[in-house]
């Protein structure tokens, strides 16, 4: 019987997930997005968007955001952050540069490179 409650009780919990605001900070970039409990931005019932994608999106501002840091100021630790993010996969974005880019070329087309716009259909 005490098994069976603490199921229902440990499913209920995870079942309780709230929607968050999340926080990628470095230096002095600071970026908000959201994490919902339920997976997914579900305001829109014809177009979800993913925790993952909205993180991706977020990495990418965060990325425009280290660029023009270091711009200001060059720094190793930024670069190292911002050859991070250039290289992680993704999953909703599609990289049209290759991986072995020179970092100035990643910083003179970095709108480009790190838009962060999500496009639906």
């Amino acid at each position: 019987m005490n098994k069976i409650i603490f199921l229902t009780f440990c499913l209920l919990l995870l079942s309780c997930q709230k929607d968050e605001k999340r926080t990628l900070t470095f230096r002095g970039c600071k970026i908000e997005y959201m994490n919902y409990g339920s997976g997914q931005d579900e305001s829109d019932p014809d177009n979800f968007i993913s925790n993952q994608w909205l993180l991706e999106s977020a990495k990418r501002e965060f990325a425009l955001c280290l660029c023009d840091e270091y711009l200001k100021k060059l720094d190793a630790e930024i670069k190292n952050k911002i050859l991070e993010i250039y290289n992680a996969e993704e999953e909703y974005f599609e990289k049209d540069y290759p991986k072995n880019i020179a970092f100035d070329t990643i910083l003179k087309k970095r709108k480009e490179i790190f838009n962060p716009t999500i496009l639906l259909d």
